[in-house]
């Protein structure tokens, strides 16, 4: 199996740690110039959707798992468990509700995704940067509202995010993954 050392993580990755698939969610270095640098990283485990924090030395080597990386498209959730249809197989592959974790806010039905599978089994879904949602809950809307003042909006997905004062019911607005705000309106051409 390869390894890595700690200055060659990046998010997104896949380590192998104490046997269990972990993805690195986020990684900062910690240390000055009279002690040795850190590296400080946010992992999810990818059975059980459970974050933890973890640090190590510069010269630790960690296991990289060697994951394919597949599309999938979503397709619907009963009771805790999320199915997705192989895009090539058209097979159809289950996460539980722990393995997407919050990131069900911002799954659509029929919608592509990228997996990654691990000896053959999914066991992970990245999301894009943003993606497209439509408000179904928001104040009415007040014409010529600045960009910086901002009212609360419930999306289709049940997110709740803070919006201009400009938006109204039934518009579309992409949403930044990562910090889970808004980052504009989508224009309605495709």
């Amino acid at each position: 199996m390869q390894t890595v050392l700690p200055s060659e993580f990046k998010k997104g990755m896949v380590l192998m740690l104490d046997g269990a698939p972990h993805v690195i969610e986020d990684l900062h270095i910690v240390g000055t110039a009279q002690t040795k640098h850190k590296m400080h990283a946010r992992l999810r485990h990818l059975r059980t959707g459970r974050f933890l924090e973890r640090t190590f030395t510069d010269i630790e080597r960690v296991p990289v798992a060697e994951v394919q990386h597949r599309t999938v498209q979503y397709s619907y959730q009963q009771g805790d468990q999320y199915v997705f249809l192989d895009s090539e197989t058209f097979e159809e592959l289950v996460l539980t509700a722990d393995q997407v974790g919050d990131r069900k806010v911002f799954l659509k039905e029929n919608e592509e995704y990228r997996a990654l599978f691990l000896d053959g089994k999914l066991v992970d879904i990245v999301l894009p940067p943003q993606v497209t949602l439509t408000i179904t809950e928001t104040a009415p809307p007040i014409r010529g509202g600045s960009d910086s003042t901002w009212k609360p909006a419930v999306l289709e997905t049940g997110l709740e995010i803070m919006v201009p004062l400009f938006l109204d019911k039934g518009e579309r607005v992409r949403v930044d993954t990562a910090t889970r705000k808004y980052a504009g309106k989508e224009s309605d051409k495709k």
